[in-house]
């Protein structure tokens, strides 16, 4: 074949628009039934790198990540896909049953508070749209109340009472999830990454983490992460051992 005729090929498979995202989902879907899990992850990660994402690709990427023994990598897939979606049953089922392998156990750790598990689990959506409809309520009543008839008044009034108080947790938990998108938080996804009190490998390890593991990301520098425990120990990790989610 004549590099001319090569060339005009390239080309003509260059031109030639990729697949519908969809398509390519379910490509991707069926490379994993197949057995096919490293072409499954790739097809989902290109999907990734492509800019489309949604709570049943991150499942899905999970599910084959852990197939491979990559269990750090599927904890991070799930948790991103619960962060899209709280209620998704399959992500939140995969992520207990991959958080009760893990090796570490964060002695010490405190109860999350009530707002915080309300955070995780209450879609953006429905957070909207509580507070929404209790300020509107609360507004509506106010407004509407002075042209009511004596015996509806004092009703409106409860009722604006009411919605001013459901409007508080409401926007509590506006805030928690805005303070929550600015959180970084990673897994462990090395077999075994070693704790140090600086950036500077030749320092003594003060102790281990293992795969799997969720971190709080406080500082990034130079090649190395500072993370933070449940229970408020901190040290420096080396960034390719943990997986942003």
């Amino acid at each position: 074949m004549s590099p001319s005729i090569v060339a005009l090929a390239l080309a003509l498979a260059a031109a030639r628009p990729s697949p519908p995202p969809a398509e390519r989902f379910e490509a991707a879907n069926r490379a994993y039934l197949a057995g096919d899990l490293e072409g499954a992850s790739r097809g989902y990660l290109e999907l990734l790198a492509d800019g489309w994402e949604s709570p049943a690709l991150h499942v899905n990427l999970g599910n084959a990540r852990y197939r491979m023994g990559r269990r750090g990598l599927a904890v991070a897939s799930w948790a991103r896909a619960l962060r899209l979606d709280p209620g998704d049953a399959d992500a939140r089922a995969n992520l207990e049953l991959a958080r009760a392998q893990n090796v570490d156990e964060v002695v010490g750790a405190e109860a999350r508070p009530l707002l915080v598990r309300a955070v995780e689990r209450v879609p953006d959506g429905e957070a909207v749209g509580l507070f929404a409809l209790a300020w509107l309520a609360l507004w509506l009543g106010l407004a509407g109340r002075p042209l009511a008839p004596p015996w509806l008044r004092a009703r409106m009034g409860a009722l604006a009472l009411a919605c001013a108080v459901l409007a508080v947790p409401a926007g509590a938990l506006l805030a928690g999830k805005a303070a929550a998108r600015g959180t970084t938080t990673a897994v462990v996804v090395a077999p075994v990454a070693a704790v140090r009190e600086g950036i500077e490998p030749a320092l003594r390890p003060i102790f281990e983490l293992h795969e799997g593991t969720e971190v709080r990301v406080l500082e990034v520098r130079d090649g190395a992460v500072r993370v933070r425990l449940g229970n408020g120990m901190e040290g420096w990790v080396g960034a390719t051992d943990v997986e942003p989610v």
